[in-house]
């Protein structure tokens, strides 16, 4: 019976004749959480060499009952010929390939992502096929319960009996329910052809208010007021008017829920469900994020901060973000929580997490409230497993390899001097050839131009300082799209000089996505697009730093009779205008700050 250790050692053997020891590639194995397996190949049949202490541990199937087995001795016939299928399309082509499945493991659903690698002899022949299964089945129950949820909304929307009004930022209805239109007596077009014809003049003002509250992020729950139906007549309602937010997090529309006054008890139920689907994205964004104070004391934490913690949300309670953080940290975080940098808020640092130091990566996005910074948002990533690629080189060449081969980052080695030694086969994945391979106009073809200034100088920094850089940078995919990546380089060091420069490279195009729309909540305006007060006033005061004796000029304009047009042609032409000022002003201004207060 051949060995995995066999096998790998002879696959990843190096010039030298040396290989890593056993115990080494038996911890490396059985230490991971994903389930590997290395499969012999018998003509166009598969059989069980090796599986892994994971592997083991969730089929509740010893060492001995698979080694020697073939699939259909281990699988029942249908899925055993779905996975034949896949092995044989890695045998046949000779590249690794990806499949996903789901089977039933003591009447419990599992679904798995797995990666198949061909291992061949020195002729070229494959003569193992090497699976490591990923379990994703947390992610497709949480899709699926964002489907349901979803489902539930669309169910609210038409078979509530509750009066379901949807705005947009500036009052235009989105949407209405069948309950609305019975309530009020007005039908969703006639209400896209004025501006709340349901209230009376004397509290349009307070409705006005009641919106730009929802905006800031301060709802209102069961407040009586007074509308009319469309004969008239005078309502006495309940309302609650809340923000929806988008996927991002940030408020892109405002709700409102009317009911009679006796009929509020027995509709609370419907109300709380309604509110649970506006923070849906939030709970369910993969990214750990925090809401704090300005002074770092937690106010909201999401389920993947909560998992990726190891807490509860009652063990947050009162709790600042600056427990987690080193004291060598905690002046220079506290720095950015003053908003002392102009530059984005990002920073690194560390957590120790169950007694276990994780390299942690914070983005702080201000959440701005009448040009006042009332508190953040701590976006965070956790970079640990970077680092272990770092460790592994150190440690083993080998080692290094078997890591980096099958990483989805892309990590590549260079000289000191910038000649490229090696690059993982992601790379290929990415931009469609093997970098190595390449010439290296090529390769920089795919760095953004704007970006590639800011690689060279990373480069000379670390030739002069040899410090650790980390920097964002856009990389051409082979489909031509720009794709956002975080990258670091690490000096690999060697009798006190640096012997190799190891690059990985993170795709962060969700994570610059999320923070971007954070931003433009904070300091743009979301209809023209333009800088807010606030980052008017930001920058106008970098810009009066830099002019000659102080002076500079300001021009305003204000926008006259503005309200006859909203209030004749509608909020649509109304916005349309502002668009078109916007862009106006913005290609007529240069280098001027165009903004709009």
């Amino acid at each position: 019976m051949v060995r995995m250790d066999e096998v790998l050692k002879a696959r990843f053997k190096d010039a030298s004749g040396q290989v890593p020891g056993e115990d080494i590639l038996h911890f490396l194995m059985d230490g991971v959480s994903d389930f590997i397996f290395l499969m012999e190949v018998k003509g166009e049949s598969f059989r069980y060499t090796y599986v892994n202490h994971a592997a083991e541990t969730y089929h509740k199937i010893g060492q001995s009952n698979w080694s020697g087995k073939t699939i259909e001795d281990i699988l029942a016939p249908n899925y055993a010929n779905q996975l034949n299928q896949e092995y044989l399309k890695v045998l046949r082509s000779g590249v690794p390939g990806t499949y996903e499945d789901k089977i039933v493991v003591d009447g419990t659903e599992f679904f798995g992502h797995t990666l198949l690698t061909p291992l061949k002899d020195e002729n070229d022949r494959v003569t193992h096929v090497l699976a490591i299964t990923r379990n994703i089945t947390e992610l497709v129950s949480k899709e699926l319960e964002l489907k349901r949820m979803n489902a539930k909304f669309k169910s609210l929307m038409k078979h509530t009996a509750d009066a379901i009004l949807i705005v947009s930022l500036d009052g235009k209805t989105l949407e209405v329910n069948d309950a609305f239109e019975k309530l009020y007596g007005f039908h969703e077009q006639e209400l896209q052809e004025t501006v709340f014809p349901f209230i009376p003049v004397r509290y349009l003002q307070e409705a006005y208010d009641l919106l730009h509250k929802a905006i800031d992020g301060k709802g209102t729950a069961a407040f009586e007021t007074v509308r009319q139906h469309k004969d008239g007549t005078q309502l006495d309602v309940e309302i609650t008017v809340s923000p929806i937010h988008g996927e991002s997090g940030e408020v892109i529309a405002v709700s409102s829920i009317i009911r009679d006054i006796s009929e509020y008890k027995k509709a609370e139920g419907r109300l709380a469900a309604s509110r649970h689907r506006y923070h849906a994205l939030f709970e369910y964004n993969p990214q750990p994020i925090l809401r704090l104070t300005i002074n770092g004391t937690i106010l909201k934490a999401n389920p993947a901060f909560l998992k990726m913690m190891n807490l509860t949300e009652k063990a947050l309670s009162y709790k600042s973000i600056f427990s987690w953080i080193p004291d060598c940290d905690k002046n220079k975080v506290r720095t950015y929580f003053e908003g002392k940098h102009s530059n984005e808020a990002v920073f690194q640092t560390n957590f120790h997490i169950n007694g276990e130091k994780r390299n942690i990566r914070v983005c702080l996005v201000p959440i701005i409230l009448e040009d006042r910074r009332v508190s953040l948002y701590a976006i965070m990533e956790d970079t640990t497993d970077q680092n272990i690629v770092l460790n592994a080189l150190e440690e083993s060449e080998e080692r290094f390899l078997l890591i980096a081969n099958h990483s989805r980052d892309l990590i590549a080695v260079l000289t000191p001097t910038g000649t490229l030694k090696y690059a993982s086969p992601s790379h290929e994945k990415l931009f469609g050839f093997d970098p190595v391979q390449a010439t290296a106009e090529k390769v920089i073809g795919r760095v953004h131009p704007e970006d590639f200034r800011f690689v060279k100088e990373a480069f000379i920094a670390f030739q002069e300082g040899k410090t650790s850089f980390s920097l964002k940078v856009r990389l051409l995919k082979k489909n031509q799209q720009w794709i956002w990546h975080e990258c670091r380089g690490t000096g690999v060091f060697a009798e006190g000089s640096v012997a190799n420069i190891v690059l990985v490279a993170r795709d962060i195009s969700s994570q610059v996505s999320y923070e971007e729309k954070l931003k433009e909540l904070a300091f743009y305006d979301y209809l023209t697009g333009l800088p807010n007060r606030r980052l008017f006033e930001d920058q106008g005061r970098s810009r009066l730093k830099q002019t000659v004796n102080g002076k500079a000029a300001l021009l305003y304009l204000d926008g006259d009779q503005f309200k006859e047009i909203n209030d004749q042609l509608g909020h649509d032409a109304g916005d349309d205008f502002l668009k078109m000022v916007g862009t106006r002003l913005h290609h007529w201004g240069g280098k001027a700050i165009l903004s709009l207060v």
